[in-house]
């Protein structure tokens, strides 16, 4: 008979391709465009115009805590959808779309002509949708007309949204109305009551029941140019929870206020390219908008729409990228993931043991434990990432005291690569999933078909994929060097030999001398996965590789089949399995990007560097609001003028929004060491379409330093232009 294992194996693998998430993701519908924005733990997902029409398939809402709250927002005039004119995102947290009206007919004759009412949204997010619209009369006549808005609620699990079916919902309650106000309210299984308060600033003049909702009419007499504007605020809540409805413009300058709060203590960078400081001022507030308080603590969570959640590597990453710009990203993140290491072995969630979470869902499947994300657990990288953080942090701040408070999380951490991450003892950190719902890749690419042997069958388990490697040896040895330092030499001696040992392992078993490169993973049998990935190239950002093997890395990796002229992808084309349409088959992802730029530099291949460069800037400025998405497809740049998008790629995301700052300081060679007071600079080397970079108010230490970098007869120089504090620079050559 089948094992209980295999048939549960066999169960999950049917359900469907995995998403990031692990489990499936089925978006009917992909908006040609949408509008996403995000503050706290709100996030609004509409299309451009801003509406969210009824039983849409794109997932759109207004979400909390992993529950659509509103999942219906339709606005009319006189019954007529308003004509979409623009939108545009001031900021993560507020959005501008511009309408106007159809022609309005009365008995086949038209009484207002098209393009005569403006209709503007201005909306921003404030403890809930925060929205006011205004309606402009442009017409030579008065006119009269009727704003009528539909509103309703699913109160669908962010798990049942991306397509995963649950055995039973909960109870949607018939819409409570008073005069200004509407009710809207469900229990769920978890026998939670969650509410949608809807307020107006004025009584309607109707509202009508429909549809798990409401509709509200609202009456406009407007003269010659005049102006009127109705307030409307969706404050979702859980049972228990009160919040006032916010008032517009006092939301507005909160919101304001807080992001200039954030970004004061940030380095200021500045550049003669006005089109690169755009880029890096919306990947600034991106940042900021991911950056989100919980009530366990801040984190930047992965992204938005389908992962605005805290994930462990995602995390992890993002704050190593940004350390230059804000540590304290990397210190809250690192308390953050701390507070949920694992105590202890639970099948269901993967957890062991000092291992750090993979995401964290708190929705009513969460509550009911239809899923295992309460936190879940299955991730191979996120431990050895955590120490990796944690000392690159002490580099850029010398805060020992953070150390300190979280040192036992460290050997907790340390102790799981030892005793849980290297399964069947033989050095090497490997992944097996547990859980029936858990993901079956544990890996960065954790789609369900990432590993696929000769004829698309799945590799045994467990498996140990290459850069996971890189991550523990890079982990060892940095923390080695700390301890050494700090006066445990015994033990630091031993992590070095650990360290060691693992590249030399690496070195044996992963390197294939017919590809010219290391292979993507050692499946359970020993048996190398025998394609060339992006995989490999991470690698080099550890400084694992030799430098002969690092030298054959990058010119592969710079090859056609891998460099689409856009970007690395993550899979070459001449694998059995590529698909540049696919989440991890050959895609581009511009955290990887950015990483394996960041081990070039550090293996001193400029010119590889530029030329990775010229390829995700131009990428970059393509792309809608001159940001990096999650991903896109990796088709050749030779075959599109411009790069094709991800269908639903999260975008912002944490570590794509992060690339930009670990690019620009790896093109700056740019490495500190705060404990002994140093920063080191590298051979710089600026791309041709920048002409200089200034740094203001960059932290190593407790020293901030401004630094300028030009260009200069055909080469890099810099100069320090400001100097608080003991630092000193010194050139490595």
């Amino acid at each position: 008979m089948e094992g209980t294992e295999a048939r549960t194996r066999r169960r999950s693998e049917a359900l469907c391709l995995e998403g990031g998430g692990g489990l499936p993701f089925i978006v009917s519908e992909v908006p040609r465009q949408s509008l996403i924005i995000k503050e706290g733990e709100y996030f609004l997902y509409t299309y451009e115009n801003g509406d969210m029409t009824h039983g849409n398939r794109a997932g759109l809402g207004l979400y909390y805590r992993d529950t659509r709250f509103l999942s219906t927002l339709e606005t009319r005039l006189e019954g007529i959808q308003p004509l979409f004119l623009s939108s545009s995102l001031e900021r993560g947290y507020m959005a501008n779309i511009h309408l106007s009206n159809p022609d309005i007919l009365e008995e086949g004759r038209t009484v207002i002509p098209q393009d005569v009412i403006s209709i503007r949204r201005s909306r921003l997010l404030k403890d809930g949708l925060v929205e006011r619209i205004y309606v402009r009369n442009y017409h030579s006549a008065p006119v009269h007309v009727r704003l009528s808005i539909a509103l309703a609620s699913d109160f669908a699990d962010i798990f049942e949204v991306r397509g995963m079916r649950r055995p039973r919902r909960g109870r949607v309650h018939r819409p409570r109305v008073a005069e200004r106000e509407v009710l809207l309210s469900y229990t769920g299984t978890d026998g939670l009551r969650r509410y949608t308060r809807i307020t107006f600033s004025r009584a309607p003049e109707e509202v009508r029941g429909g549809r798990a909702g409401v509709e509200a009419v609202f009456p406009f007499l407007l003269t010659t140019d005049e102006v009127d504007y109705l307030d409307l605020n969706v404050i979702p809540l859980e049972e228990g929870e009160e919040k006032a409805p916010a008032k517009y413009l006092e939301a507005r300058r909160e919101l304001r206020r807080s992001y200039e709060e954030w970004m004061e203590p940030t380095t200021r960078i500045q550049t003669d390219n006005n089109v690169f400081n755009l880029v890096i001022q919306r990947s600034l507030r991106d940042l900021r908008a991911l950056h989100t308080r919980t009530p366990y603590g801040e984190i930047l969570v992965g992204g938005v729409p389908w992962y605005s959640t805290p994930f462990g590597r995602d995390a992890l990453i993002a704050c190593y990228m940004t350390l230059m710009l804000k540590p304290e990203l990397a210190r809250e993140s690192l308390a953050f993931l701390a507070s949920f290491q694992g105590n202890k072995v639970d099948d269901w969630r993967d957890e062991e043991p000092g291992k750090i979470l993979h995401e964290i869902r708190r929705g009513e499947m969460a509550r009911m434990n239809e899923i295992p994300h309460t936190p879940y657990y299955g991730t191979v990288d996120a431990t050895p990432l955590f120490l990796v953080l944690m000392s690159e942090y002490l580099k850029w701040t010398g805060d020992l005291d953070t150390f300190r408070r979280l040192e036992e999380n460290v050997n907790l951490a340390l102790r799981w690569i030892d005793e849980y991450g290297d399964q069947d003892g033989d050095g090497l950190v490997e992944y097996s999933r547990r859980s029936p719902l858990g993901l079956s890749n544990q890996f960065w690419k954790d789609s369900g078909d990432s590993i696929l042997l000769p004829g698309g069958r799945l590799p045994c388990m467990p498996v140990a994929t290459v850069e996971t490697q890189g991550y523990v040896y890079y982990a060892k040895r940095r923390l080695g060097e700390l301890f050494r330092d700090l006066g445990d030499r015994e033990r630091g001696e031993r992590l070095l030999a650990e360290a060691e040992d693992l590249r030399r392992k690496v070195e044996e078993l992963f390197w294939d001398e017919e590809l010219g490169f290391y292979v993507l993973a050692l499946d359970g049998e020993k048996n190398p996965v025998r394609v060339v990935s992006s995989n490999g190239g991470q690698l080099l950002f550890t400084g694992l590789p030799s430098p002969e093997r690092a030298r054959r890395v990058i010119q592969r990796l710079m090859e056609s089949d891998m460099f689409s002229g856009w970007g690395i992808r993550t899979l070459s084309e001449k694998t059995h399995y590529y698909n540049p349409m696919s989440y991890h088959n050959g895609s581009i992802w511009p955290h990887d990007n950015a990483l394996i730029l960041r081990g070039m530099k550090r293996y001193g291949a400029d010119e590889a560097c530029l030329k990775l460069v010229e390829g995700l800037s131009t990428a970059c400025l393509r792309m809608e609001n001159l940001r990096l998405p999650e991903l896109f497809c990796g088709f050749r740049r030779t075959l599109y003028d411009e790069p094709v998008p991800y269908p639903v790629a999260c975008s912002p995301q944490a570590w794509s929004s992060g690339s930009v700052f670990l690019i620009l300081q790896s093109l700056l060679g740019i490495t500190p060491d705060a404990p002994r007071g140093v920063l080191y600079i590298n051979k710089p080397c600026l791309p041709p379409w920048l002409e200089s970079v200034r740094i203001s108010g960059l932290r190593v230490g407790s020293s901030r330093l401004g630094l300028l970098f030009r260009h200069e007869e055909g080469t890099t120089v810099f100069s320090v232009t400001e100097k608080e504090g003991d630092i000193r620079v010194v050139i490595e050559e």
